[in-house]
């Protein structure tokens, strides 16, 4: 799809990075993300990409607590589906962000995985927040092996950073920009750290 030229305007800074550029732009508003959070780093991560043009559509039977009121929920949304709220509050941060079915998916641990890629996990280990990731190409058991060894996301100022590098990482492998399958370590205040996934019985067997 060719962008508009409301379009060239609202994501020229994007548009301008050379990962990105405009045939970038065009995969970001194409290829849709769900999302199942409503925590600090869940509703971050939709908030962020929303704003740069990825469609997002709320999953899961979750409904909003009195913790969630952050970047796009409010006091009076506690109580509500998530994905009612997201369906309405989506398309007014961004008209092109307005979710369809299907996508990537993005999710809080503890989390449910299927559907295409990419999928995006957010959690954490007690004291530091972890994001890990996989591609179309990525083993679906290495991913579920990792992820199974964490918990949740942290919340406060950590949990909006973690949602803010989920969303980028989301963004990245929708660009088809690699590895397949990884993870990082985030902690305060804004160190990154390499998190090595671990592998499935069968990777494992496959190794010279």
């Amino acid at each position: 799809m060719a962008l508009r030229e409301d379009q060239i305007l609202r994501y020229s800074r994007q548009i301008l990075l050379r990962e990105v550029g405009g045939r970038g732009q065009e995969a970001l508003l194409s290829g849709g993300a769900r999302v199942d959070g409503l925590g600090a780093s869940g509703l971050t991560a939709t908030a962020y990409l929303a704003g740069g043009g990825t469609p997002v559509t709320g999953v899961g039977g979750l409904t909003m607590g009195p913790w969630s009121p952050g970047f796009l929920a409010t006091a009076h949304d506690v109580g509500r589906p998530v994905a009612e709220m997201l369906a309405q509050v989506v398309p007014e941060v961004n008209p092109d962000a307005a979710g369809t079915p299907g996508g990537g998916l993005l999710a809080e641990l503890p989390a449910a995985w299927s559907g295409e890629a990419p999928w995006v996990a957010l959690g954490g280990d007690g004291a530091r927040g972890a994001v890990v990731f996989r591609g179309a190409d990525g083993c679906v058991w290495c991913f579920g092996e990792t992820v199974r060894h964490l918990g949740t996301p942290p919340d406060g100022a950590l949990g909006v950073a973690l949602g803010a590098l989920g969303a980028l990482v989301f963004q990245r492998l929708r660009l088809g920009m690699g590895p397949s399958l990884g993870g990082r370590w985030l902690s305060a205040p804004g160190a990154v750290a390499d998190l090595e996934p671990h592998q499935c019985s069968r990777c494992k067997a496959a190794k010279p």
